[in-house]
């Protein structure tokens, strides 16, 4: 089975196809222009999932992360690109000076059938922010160099990719959706 993962990430493209080739499902990246609606990342993975399908005329799923930091009430949330290219590693680590560095990204992946509602998969990691960023030569997404997930030791941008697509997020999420798929298309 295919199915068309729309994001402009290469990143999160190529965790996505690994998870879901557990599945025998092979995932097409489509980097196409989506809206950015406001809301939660659930509804902003259906919005986007819902108009993608329409475009495309084909089955997609699109996918939304927050990081979300216990120290402050739905922030970054849904958007923490904004936050970082804004205020950097510099704002973050000021930001939490003196409190909690708990915090835990949110992934919510939405697969749309064009015509249909989205269904919506999530996934959680929990973990905290570092007090320096690390890894600063690797090519990874910004909060990967200053997050350790809960029984992790090391930030998640120096563990190993496939102990990584374990317990990430996304993995869960995708996990999820790839069940499901399987199910839904034996």
């Amino acid at each position: 089975m295919n199915i068309s993962f729309v994001t402009s990430n290469k990143h999160k493209y190529e965790e996505v196809k690994n998870i879901l080739s557990e599945f025998g499902i092979e995932a097409e990246q489509k980097d196409i222009e989506l809206p950015e609606p406001e809301g939660d990342i659930d509804s902003i993975a259906k919005a986007k999932a819902k108009h993608a399908a329409g475009m495309l005329m084909t089955p997609v799923c699109v996918d939304d992360t927050g990081i979300f930091f216990e120290a402050y009430k739905n922030f970054p949330g849904p958007n923490p690109k904004f936050v970082f290219n804004g205020i950097g590693y510099e704002g973050i680590m000021r930001l939490l000076k003196g409190k909690s560095r708990k915090a835990y990204f949110r992934t919510a992946v939405s697969y749309c059938e064009p015509g249909n509602d989205p269904i919506v998969f999530d996934g959680v990691m929990k973990g905290k922010i570092t007090e320096e960023v690390h890894d600063e030569e690797k090519d990874v997404l910004p909060y990967m160099r200053i997050f350790i997930a809960d029984g992790q030791e090391k930030v998640i941008s120096s563990v190993p990719v496939e102990e990584k697509n374990r317990i990430s997020h996304r993995g869960q999420a995708f996990r999820k959706l790839g069940r499901f798929l399987k199910e839904r298309y034996k």
